[in-house]
């Protein structure tokens, strides 16, 4: 049930990031701060989540499709490092701001 819940938000967050200007899932790494910054609140903590799992999984050597899912071992942690970065530089990639602060 939560991993519904949370594939839902996700799937609503990356809409919003991908049409506030990112050109598709595979372009993840160009979302700049600034469109970060511009998604409701309530969905960044799982869209930073979602990409430090990612970020892991492709440290990986060989990635398969079960290593690209949420970093749920994040969960709990604050993201407000990564907001306050974004805030201050807001054509950053927020992919480098994730990786630096979180």
């Amino acid at each position: 049930m939560k991993k519904a819940a949370i594939a839902l938000s996700l799937g609503a967050g990356l809409g919003i990031l991908l049409s506030a200007g990112a050109a598709s899932a595979d372009k993840l790494k160009d979302v700049t701060c600034d469109q970060f910054l511009a998604m409701d609140e309530s969905q960044q903590d799982d869209i930073v989540y979602w990409m430090s799992g990612i970020e892991a999984a492709a440290s990986k050597k060989e990635v398969g499709a079960e290593d690209l899912e949420v970093g749920y071992d994040a969960f709990g942690q604050p993201i407000a490092a990564v907001v306050t970065a974004c805030e201050g530089d807001k054509e950053a990639s927020l992919w480098t701001k994730i990786k630096e602060h979180f």
